[in-house]
C-alpha cells in the first residue's frame, strides 16, 4: 500500500481484484482509506459524483489547475520562472497560464 489519504487526487485504476471495472481511467479524491482491507482500501469520490465508493487500486495524480487555489498557482509560476530573469509581472502572466486565462 502507497502513501495515499484522504484528500489526495487519484485516478481509478482497478475497481476490483481481478478486472479494472468500468470506473478505470476516473479521476476522484480519496475520502477514506483502510489499510487493513485488501480487496477494497480506499475509498473514491469520484468527481461529478456523490458519495464514497471503494475501489481495489488507484494512483495518485498531480493537482490540475482547476484545484489549485492562486496562491498554489503563483508558486508553481515561480518554480517554472525559477533560473530566468523575470517580474513579478511574468509570475502573474504565468500564474494565469496555468489557470487556463
Amino acid at each position: 500500500m502507497t502513501d495515499i489519504k484522504p484528500g489526495d487526487r487519484v485516478r481509478i485504476v482497478s475497481e476490483y481484484v481481478t478486472e479494472p471495472g468500468r470506473y478505470a481511467g476516473q479521476y476522484g479524491t480519496v475520502c477514506r482509506v483502510d489499510g487493513d482491507d485488501l480487496t477494497f482500501p480506499y475509498g473514491v469520490l469520484l468527481d461529478g459524483e456523490e458519495g464514497c465508493e471503494w475501489f481495489h487500486s488507484v494512483e495518485l495524480v498531480e493537482p490540475g489547475p482547476a484545484d489549485l487555489t492562486r496562491a498554489d498557482l503563483v508558486v508553481k509560476a515561480k518554480e517554472l520562472l525559477a533560473g530566468t530573469p523575470h517580474t513579478a509581472a511574468d509570475i502573474i502572466a504565468m500564474a494565469r497560464f496555468l489557470a487556463g486565462e
